[in-house]
């Protein structure tokens, strides 16, 4: 199932300015995939986009996120 890509970075922008202990996030990057099923948040290392991505997938619906 492909995401909506405004909701999706919506949300991803969301858990970033609520969820991550980090003083950078103004320099973040987040994109969606063109099938818009993969997130990438450039910025961060790989554990911490996998946190936003599980937070996203458990707590806003985002089941099939890669």
């Amino acid at each position: 199932m492909a995401f909506q890509p405004d909701s999706l970075l919506k949300d991803a922008a969301e858990v970033i300015d609520k969820r991550l202990p980090i003083s950078h996030k103004e320099r973040l990057t987040v994109s969606v995939s063109p099938d818009h099923q993969s997130l990438t948040i450039d910025g961060l290392n790989d554990e911490e986009q996998e946190v936003v991505k599980e937070i996203l997938r458990k707590e806003y619906g985002y089941h099939g996120l890669k």
